[in-house]
């Protein structure tokens, strides 16, 4: 059996058992993984604290043909404000659920890993409503689906103040091409702007981020649909989202 050692954070827990878990991982080294972790829902266990969802550890796995374990776990990080405040943790279970459901086990992204390093302590300090948009427009630009912000995807030229944008088309339309293009939406040049200051934004720049809730409503909206068009399927986070602010403004 070959044992291995990773540094990962907790992308995702599920239940089985009276005590198990099944544990996906985000590691340095190999990308997604998952694998089980025996008892470690008991308060003994000395798994039990490390691996909690959003958590950044290092791991110890026993790797076989049927399923990998996990032995051992440390932690490197952890964020308890991400589980202590509502808003935050459903923000950062969006940001994860994008994260886990639009990546392939065991292909090493150091792009991705790095990413929800430089995520985490930002999710659970600043607006993380903010910082989930941030985190999910800078994963989906090295995804391999990433549309054209910037440029005509019909004839390249670039755009200059209000255009159109459709997903199926692959990203920004001039208003010249627009009749040719499918399922097309307005892209005003706001909406734009607030897309190169997300995909230029630096993690570790602590000037606060000035985005009107117009603009950020806008942003979220789209890059929602964005997502579940390319997963061709929902995310179960946004309804756990909706909720949320629901929950809210009926509490105001």
């Amino acid at each position: 059996m070959d044992t291995f050692t990773v540094e990962a954070v907790v992308l995702k827990t599920d239940d089985f058992g009276d005590a198990n878990r099944v544990v996906t991982l985000f590691t340095k080294e190999f990308g997604k993984l998952e694998a089980n972790a025996y008892g470690c829902r008991r308060a003994r266990s000395s798994l039990s604290g490390a691996l909690q969802m959003f958590n950044h550890i290092s791991a110890e796995v026993s790797r076989s043909p049927k399923v990998d374990t996990i032995r051992e776990a440390d932690i490197i990080n952890f964020y308890d404000a991400l589980t202590a405040d509502l808003e935050r943790l459903a923000y950062a279970s969006l940001l994860f659920e994008i994260v886990n459901r639009m990546t392939f086990p065991r292909q090493q992204e150091l792009e991705t890993f790095d990413l929800l390093i430089k995520a985490l302590p930002v999710l659970s300090k600043r607006n993380p409503r903010v910082a989930a948009l941030i985190g999910a427009c800078q994963f989906m630009e090295t995804s391999g689906v990433q549309l054209n912000f910037d440029r005509c995807v019909h004839c390249g030229r670039e755009i200059d103040g209000d255009a159109a944008i459709s997903l199926l088309d692959g990203g920004a339309v001039c208003l010249e091409c627009v009749d040719t293009a499918q399922d097309v939406r307005p892209y005003p040049e706001a909406l734009r702007r607030t897309f190169d200051m997300m995909l230029g934004f630096d993690w570790q720049d602590d000037t606060r981020l000035n985005f009107n809730s117009r603009q950020l409503k806008a942003a979220e909206n789209f890059f929602i649909d964005y997502v579940q068009s390319v997963l061709g399927s929902g995310l179960h986070s946004v309804q756990f989202i909706r909720d949320f602010i629901i929950e809210v403004s009926m509490n105001v």
